[in-house]
């Protein structure tokens, strides 16, 4: 799962209701770190106040400054599938993230067992 648009598919396809997690390593070029941070907290603001929301933290990597891990949990996929699909994400964030990236993000998709 390398392209943010394989994740929506599998959030509009799936029968499993349960809670899900989503986790992004971001590579962004070492020039745009600080932007990149300034968005990030926007980008927290923005989401901790959407529906279906349970965690949703910024970490930054141990071995490099210019790495960061984006750990998400949902209720349900149609809760991050509405999230994906807000006009602050699609308009705001990834407008404005793509271009900071070094190489594309790496996500990985899961089902939460509680």
């Amino acid at each position: 799962m390398n392209n943010i648009v394989d994740v929506p598919g599998w959030l509009k396809s799936t029968d499993y209701t349960g809670p899900v997690g989503l986790t992004v390593k971001c590579y962004i070029r070492p020039e745009m770190v600080k932007e990149f941070k300034a968005l990030m907290k926007e980008h927290l603001e923005t989401t901790f106040k959407e529906p279906g929301v349970l965690h949703f933290k910024f970490n930054s990597d141990y071995e490099s400054e210019s790495v960061f891990w984006l750990v998400e949990e949902w209720e349900s996929p149609a809760a991050l599938l509405t999230h994906l699909s807000t006009s602050w994400f699609r308009e705001q964030y990834l407008v404005r993230s793509i271009p900071m990236n070094l190489q594309p993000s790496q996500r990985a998709l899961y089902k939460i067992n509680n």
